[in-house]
């Protein structure tokens, strides 16, 4: 199946459970899902764990990603397990959608990627969009060699990182939830392809597929920052789906266009 038939179910779905959150009751986080259905650096991301769920039908899933939208999907034919270091929204917004749209096997659950508490070969799809490049030192590594721990042999880890021609780490003067800092603290980290080589890897882990992604007009720019004022910007959101669509690529290589990501799947292969 196409990769755009995926992504455009991930559309259609974002919109469906939107819609039957706000009918159950729960108006603000339907409302949210309305607005910002998904997300324009998303949604390429969120298709391929949807396709990689299609072709092997895993039972247990971790989502270990943010936001939490395709735990929502899957969580109808899986269990799913939605992790958060500390989030608050994990236990309103998420759990609460997950019970508007009736999900009995969807779990929350705040852990540390570093150290999940979870047995080994627990899962059989792990996956992970922009949450490990935010990690300090080598943390990154250590989320994956622990994705690795906890998938069965045979499963599934799907992680996404900041990607571009040149490295760099990145400092802000807040945190993950805007909160203002006393001084600047490491905030993320952006991928080169020699970093995507020695950082991204873990003992029982084969690399099976892996995309750069990336825009051909500099949208990213606009809607990532503060440059639109904020009417517009709330006007943008729910059709980031399809700017998506036409302009944000997906393919193995960055040779034209502006790199801003790079997708890999993983297989645990003992």
């Amino acid at each position: 199946m196409p990769l755009y038939t995926h992504a455009a179910s991930i559309y259609f779905h974002a919109l469906r459970i939107g819609f039957v959150a706000m009918l159950r009751g729960r108006w603000i986080a339907g409302a949210k899902q309305l607005i910002a259905p998904v997300g324009y650096w998303r949604l390429w991301p969120n298709a391929v764990v949807l396709s990689e769920y299609r072709s092997q039908r895993p039972q247990r899933i971790l989502d270990a990603s943010s936001p939490k939208l395709p735990g929502l999907i899957l969580g109808k034919q899986a269990e799913v397990w939605a992790t958060d270091l500390d989030d608050p929204q994990l236990m309103t917004r998420w759990r609460e959608t997950a019970a508007a749209l009736h999900l009995p096997h969807y779990h929350t659950q705040y852990e540390d990627v570093c150290k999940l508490s979870f047995p080994d070969a627990e899962f059989d799809l792990v996956y992970s969009i922009s949450v490990i490049e935010h990690i300090p030192e080598h943390g990154d590594t250590q989320a994956l060699a622990e994705f690795a721990r906890v998938t069965k042999p045979g499963g599934t880890v799907i992680v996404e990182v900041p990607y571009r021609r040149q490295r760099q780490e990145i400092s802000h003067q807040y945190d993950s939830k805007g909160t203002p800092l006393a001084t600047p603290r490491f905030y993320e980290r952006y991928y080169d392809k020699q970093w995507l080589e020695s950082r991204l890897q873990a003992p029982g882990l084969t690399r099976v597929q892996s995309w750069i992604l990336g825009e051909w007009l500099p949208v990213d720019p606009w809607i990532a920052t503060q440059r639109l004022p904020r009417p517009l910007r709330l006007l943008i959101l729910p059709f980031e789906p399809l700017l998506a669509m036409v302009n944000y690529w997906m393919r193995p290589d960055d040779k034209t266009g502006r790199p801003l990501a790079a997708l890999i799947v993983f297989r645990r292969t003992n």
